[in-house]
C-alpha cells in the first residue's frame, strides 16, 4: 500500500455538547459532555488513516506546551509516523472549542496558534521521502504556508513523483481564492466542501464549481456535499454523484469531512478507482459521525467494508 503524507493544520479540540446557545455574560449553563481530542484538517485524516490501516506520516507544527505533547502522543498511539511534527517554543499549539448542538452540528471558537506559523521552508525533501501521496489539509488556515509557498512545495512534490491532494478549511478572514490560487495548478486532486468551494469559486452549481477549478489547473475535483454524499469529477468529461448513508443519525459531525478525505486517500493508496474510493470515503465519514470526536468512531478498513456490504444506501 502507498504511504500518505498529511501536511497542515492541527488542533487540540475541546468538545462541549450539547450547546444550543451560549449563556448570557456572567451566568452559568450546564452541559452534558466535555472531552478533549486531537483535531485539525491534517491530523484528523492522519489518525483516521492509521486506524484504517494505511501507512501515514504527519507534518505539522505544535508548540512546546502540554497541548503539543498531547497531539504528538495521541497521533503516535494511533499509529501515525510523527517524525514530521515540528515543535516551536515561540507559539502555542492551536486550539478549538467545539460547540456541538442537539442535532450534532458544530460551531468553533478557534485560536490559530501553531497552525498559522507552519512554513513551507521547514518541510524538507527528507520529510517527504518514502511517501507517495502528499495531502495538504487545512488550506486557508495556514497563514505562513498558504499561496505561493504551498504552490512551490506541490511543484517540488510532483517533480519527486508524488500525487498531490488538497482540502480546505473555513476562511475566517473571508479572503478565499487569493489564499490558494497559486497552489491550484500543482494539484492532482482538489476536494473542498461545498460551502468552501462556493466561496472559493464564486459559483453555486456543482458542475460550474468543478469547471472553475479545472480552469485554474486542477486535474481532478471532488466536492463534499455533507449528508448528500459527494460530487466527483475525475476529469472534465466524467462527472457523477455518490450518496451517503442518510439513515444513520449523527451524534457529532466534527471531523466528518476529514474522515471522508482519509477514506478516499486510503482507497487511492490501494490503487482503487475513483468510484470505489468515493464509496469507501462516504462509509468512513458515516462512521465518524457516530461518535463524539473527529476520529473516535473510525474502525479498521475491514469493518468499514463489512458495514458497506451489510448496510443499504437509501
Amino acid at each position: 500500500m502507498k504511504k500518505i503524507c498529511c501536511i497542515g493544520s492541527v488542533t487540540t479540540d475541546v468538545i462541549v455538547s450539547p450547546v444550543d446557545a451560549l449563556p448570557p455574560a456572567g451566568t452559568l449553563q450546564e452541559t452534558g459532555h466535555t472531552s478533549v481530542h486531537v483535531g485539525g484538517c491534517a491530523s484528523n485524516p492522519a489518525i483516521d488513516l492509521a486506524k484504517l490501516g494505511a501507512p501515514v506520516r504527519l507534518i505539522c507544527k505544535v508548540g512546546c506546551d502540554s497541548f503539543g505533547d498531547f497531539v504528538a502522543q495521541e497521533c503516535a498511539q494511533a499509529g501515525v509516523d510523527v517524525s514530521g511534527i515540528l515543535r516551536d517554543p515561540n507559539v502555542s499549539t492551536t486550539t478549538s472549542i467545539v460547540c456541538v448542538n442537539s442535532q450534532g452540528e458544530r460551531s468553533f471558537l478557534y485560536n490559530p496558534g501553531s497552525t498559522s506559523a507552519l512554513r513551507a521552508d521547514e518541510i524538507t525533501e527528507e520529510m517527504l521521502d518514502g511517501c507517495d501521496i502528499i495531502f495538504i489539509g487545512g488550506a486557508m488556515l495556514l497563514t505562513a504556508f498558504d499561496g505561493a509557498p504551498c504552490g512551490e512545495l506541490l511543484r517540488k512534490a510532483r517533480e519527486m513523483g508524488k500525487f498531490t491532494v488538497m482540502d480546505t478549511a473555513w476562511d475566517f478572514e473571508d479572503r478565499w481564492m487569493p489564499k490558494i490560487r497559486d497552489a491550484l495548478p500543482g494539484l492532482d486532486l482538489f476536494m473542498p466542501s461545498y460551502d468552501e468551494a462556493v466561496k472559493i469559486s464564486g459559483e453555486t452549481e456543482l458542475a460550474k464549481i468543478a469547471d472553475a477549478f479545472f480552469d485554474l489547473g486542477v486535474k481532478q475535483v471532488i466536492i463534499k456535499t455533507g449528508k448528500d454524499g459527494a460530487y466527483f469529477a475525475p476529469s472534465r468529461d466524467v462527472r457523477f454523484s455518490l450518496p451517503t448513508y442518510r439513515s444513520i443519525k449523527p451524534v457529532d459531525t466534527t471531523g466528518a469531512g476529514d474522515s471522508f478525505c482519509a477514506g478516499f486517500l486510503c482507497g487511492l493508496a490501494q490503487g482503487w478507482d475513483f468510484e470505489a474510493c468515493g464509496r469507501f470515503a462516504n462509509a468512513v465519514g458515516t462512521h465518524c459521525i457516530q461518535a463524539v470526536g473527529a476520529s473516535t468512531g473510525i474502525p479498521s478498513m475491514e469493518k468499514v467494508l463489512e458495514f458497506m456490504k451489510n448496510t443499504p444506501l437509501e
